[in-house]
């Protein structure tokens, strides 16, 4: 009974321990958005380092499940928690990853260009932060109605993204240059990404509560 209980409180340090992964990559996003908003160039600069410091939180969970997994030899649902906890850390890892990718392309925009298409970035990035933020507490409160409710959201950003690029790539030749239209097409196609991950994050949720895969797309 007590290895019972020592290995489930290994669970909840484990998944408090990912919870702050999620909250680093929020805070980590939040940063992208205003720096984006701003073109605060240096900003950009440090959330492209940062992104090293989730990488390793993630190892570091890799590394926990793999301990417990090897240690314990878990069955049911405490081994779908494990797989679950596994799986988010990736999806969280590869989040970060998109918010560096949208720094340095964000350092190639000119500050005024193309600008309502930045406004558009922003009303992306904004819904795409919501869905990781709501994804991470339906895993939180193990809450699938939560979980379910971020398909809708995922919707939401594919339409923008699609009219996104549809507008871009219509702009008369007078009215664009280039490699900022590039960078922008670039910029929406992570940002659609992060919200498909925050997707895949609510998928895992429901895994964890009744073992099978659902596909909320």
């Amino acid at each position: 009974m007590a290895v019972r209980e020592s290995f489930h409180s290994k669970l909840q340090l484990l998944k408090q321990q990912l919870l702050e992964m999620g909250e680093r990559v929020q805070i980590v996003l939040d940063e992208m958005k205003h720096a984006f908003s701003s073109s605060n160039i240096r900003a950009m600069e440090e959330i492209i380092h940062r992104d090293e410091e989730i990488n390793q939180l993630e190892q570091d969970v890799h590394d926990q499940v793999i301990l417990l997994i090897s240690r314990q030899q878990p069955v049911a649902t405490d081994l779908r928690q494990l797989i679950v906890a596994l799986k988010i850390s990736g999806d969280l890892e590869r989040v970060a990853d998109l918010i560096a990718d949208i720094a340095k392309q964000s350092k190639r925009l000119k500050k005024n260009s193309l600008l309502p298409y930045q406004v558009k970035i922003i009303a992306m990035l904004t819904i795409a932060q919501e869905m990781i933020q709501k994804a991470l507490m339906a895993f939180r409160n193990t809450d699938i109605l939560q979980a379910q409710k971020i398909a809708t959201m995922d919707d939401k950003v594919d339409h923008l993204y699609g009219e996104f690029i549809r507008d871009l790539f219509q702009l008369v030749d007078h009215e664009i240059e280039i490699d900022q239209v590039t960078q922008l097409a670039f910029i929406g196609r992570y940002i659609e990404r992060i919200a498909d991950y925050a997707t895949n994050i609510a998928e895992w949720v429901v895994y964890e509560v009744n073992g099978k895969h659902f596909d909320l797309n």
